[in-house]
């Protein structure tokens, strides 16, 4: 595929799912010893790109630009080493088209300390982005020109703790359809990463043929990506909204998941059966006084346990992590398994009934 028999490649995530993309990979046939997890991602060698991309849990795909053996990219010498990279020839291997090619430039650094150092941090931020484009221009003046939108590649720029940089680029060009079923999207649907990341965390507890149930389905991105990692019964999904249900409905035809998605407010759910497994992202409550989120909690277990039976399992995603918790105690028969950091405070709890 172009420059290298192998390449080598960093498959952008945030740190706390990094072991999980790196996991994957492995599993997918990519040797242990060519994979490692870095502050930015998970970093991959490999000459079966087809094979790394087809991962659903990372954000997007980079090249690693090469520099010369020994040099360290920072912002002093940023013209001579981007010179002496192997970014113009990656850039003729793998992007075609009229030049120069519009390019976002992001530079990004460790976000520490108080409100005034995040204000430093900012301002460091746009000084050094302005350095690396104006490199940019002085190297490769007809190949690239910095822009901040419409942009066809990126070029990423992490700073790491000695000074130096990473230098990372991602093609627009380079085909993604990992989630090509989700034709609609709302502003409160989680991404088909995250989803696709929890159920990664999730499979060793799913029991296939259990009967399942997202009661706050939104386009039914959670359960589609359920239904990809392991099989079940029969799967509902159940969301107020009706434009949410429709949405969900188009989606789950593209993604080839029989699913009943049905319009209706959680708690007025009835079902003949019985769920066994009940999974969700709860909704946000941010502007819920604490006595309304307790309220809220407890109903909605109230409501788990009236259409679930023992050996059951919840699993439940939310960010008001230790209001929650203490209202699955004031239910005997629930008994909290694990909870597993979800990134930004937010956490996902596995719960049996017993």
């Amino acid at each position: 595929m172009g420059v290298y028999k192998r390449i080598p490649v960093l498959l952008a995530t945030q740190p706390v799912y990094a072991g999980y993309v790196a996991s994957d990979v492995i599993r997918r046939g990519v040797p242990a010893d060519d994979v490692r997890v870095t502050p930015f991602g998970v970093r991959v060698m490999t000459d079966d790109l087809d094979r790394v991309s087809s991962c659903r849990l990372f954000d997007r795909i980079y090249f690693t630009i090469p520099i010369k053996r020994g040099e360290r990219l920072t912002a002093e010498n940023a013209c001579d080493t981007i010179a002496g990279s192997m970014l113009k020839r990656i850039l003729d291997s793998y992007l075609e088209g009229e030049r120069p090619i519009p390019c976002r430039i992001r530079v990004e650094l460790p976000v520490t300390g108080n409100n005034k150092a995040k204000d430093r941090l900012r301002d460091d931020i746009t000084r050094l982005t302005g350095v690396f484009s104006e490199a940019l221009l002085q190297v490769l003046p007809m190949d690239i020109v910095p822009q901040t939108a419409d942009y066809e590649c990126e070029l990423y720029f992490p700073g790491r703790p000695d000074g130096s940089f990473g230098m990372y680029l991602w093609m627009a060009a380079m085909k993604d359809d990992r989630f090509s079923y989700r034709k609609k999207v709302a502003s409160t649907s989680m991404s088909p990463v995250r989803a696709a990341v929890m159920m990664e965390m999730l499979h060793p507890y799913f029991i296939e043929d259990d009967n399942i149930l997202d009661p706050f389905c939104g386009i039914g991105t959670l359960l589609i990506e359920r239904l990809k990692k392991s099989g079940a019964g029969n799967a509902f999904g159940v969301d107020i909204s009706a434009q949410l249900v429709s949405s969900a409905r188009e989606n789950s035809k593209g993604s080839g998941e029989h699913i009943h998605f049905i319009q209706r407010d959680f708690f007025d759910f009835t079902y003949d059966g019985i769920i066994d497994e009940i999974i969700t992202e709860l909704p946000d409550l941010y502007h819920r006084n604490e006595a309304n989120k307790i309220d809220f909690f407890d109903s909605f277990l109230k409501k788990c346990m009236e259409i679930t039976s023992t050996g059951a399992q919840f699993f439940v995603l939310t960010g008001d992590c230790d209001i929650f918790a203490s209202r699955i105690k004031k239910f005997s028969s629930l008994k909290p398994a694990e909870r597993i950091s979800f990134g930004a405070k937010r956490e996902v709890f596995i719960i049996r009934r017993v």
